[in-house]
């Protein structure tokens, strides 16, 4: 069984007003840099932005998983240090951590313990420039390691390699946001001895609007497909709100929140595969 990365959602803030999101700043090109950074103003979805050549950043992403059948959380937190290598290449390398409380579901140990669970990199590559195109896309590879199986915390050799196109288009100046992100994760697992390859589909389509310069408010919808060992047996549709803050010119905040409801192809809410809910808190600190 394999489960789908990434989630969180509505909470607090504290409101400030600044001019403008960040200072202005030169590309290789000698064009300047946009005020507005995409790739975090989405929920669950990212936008096509990496930052300029040079550019640090250190991103800690946490995702809670809830309502599954039976009595099953999962939170996992991954924290990654980011280089721009240039304006259009971006590496990454981070760790991953997990939290499991799993009692009384079927099929999977009863279990409530914290581990370090694996590491993750990633390759991002901006294919189109969202400042000189009519919009922007990149392409992200993002191979993983875990010791423990994502699902039910079981020590396994998990290998994950999710690709995702990120497509993001400005359409009102300064103001609103629409972004597309395509999925696929081929994922290779050993548990228990046994070998099994899992492949998953995702498509997300949000929105995000600038409410005041440092806020951006948003929605989207996000439909998971899984196969499991080369049969496509599992779907779930998501829906939910998200909310992002800068609470300085370096350091922002977001929050997103799914609920799983039923899509079209089922008529009722596919609890043993996929959560009810998911919730992401992210911190991202550039310098």
């Amino acid at each position: 069984m394999f489960r789908p990365l990434r989630l969180t959602f509505p909470l607090l803030l504290a409101i400030s007003f600044q001019p403008s999101l960040a200072d202005e700043a030169k590309t290789e090109s000698g064009s300047t840099a946009p005020d507005i950074d995409t790739e975090h103003i989405f929920g669950f979805a990212e936008g096509s932005d990496i930052g300029l050549k040079g550019e640090r950043e250190i991103e800690s992403v946490t995702i809670g998983s809830f309502g599954a059948i039976g009595n099953y959380n999962n939170v996992d937190n991954e924290t990654s240090f980011r280089y721009g290598v240039t304006d259009n290449l971006r590496l990454s390398i981070g760790t991953l951590t997990d939290y499991y409380n799993i009692h009384g579901v079927q099929g999977l140990s009863d279990r409530s313990s914290v581990s370090f669970s694996g590491l993750i990199t990633e390759l991002r590559w901006k294919i189109v420039d969202r400042l000189t195109q009519p919009f922007g896309m990149t392409l992200s590879i993002n191979p993983a390691w875990r010791q423990f199986d994502p699902t039910s915390g079981e020590r396994s050799g998990n290998y994950a390699v999710p690709v995702t196109l990120l497509i993001d288009k400005e359409v009102i100046p300064n103001k609103l946001f629409a972004a597309l992100n395509l999925i696929y994760t081929p994922s290779f697992l050993r548990v228990n001895g046994a070998r099994g390859h899992d492949d998953s589909f995702a498509v997300i389509a949000a929105g995000s609007y600038a409410i005041a310069p440092n806020i951006f408010v948003g929605a989207e919808i996000r439909h998971e497909n899984l196969a499991e060992n080369g049969s496509l047996d599992a779907h779930a549709l998501f829906v939910g709100p998200s909310l992002f803050y800068r609470l300085s010119g370096d350091f922002t905040v977001k929050v997103a929140w799914a609920a799983q409801i039923p899509d079209i192809g089922a008529t009722r809410l596919d609890l043993s595969i996929y959560e009810r809910h998911q919730v992401e808190l992210q911190f991202a600190y550039t310098f």
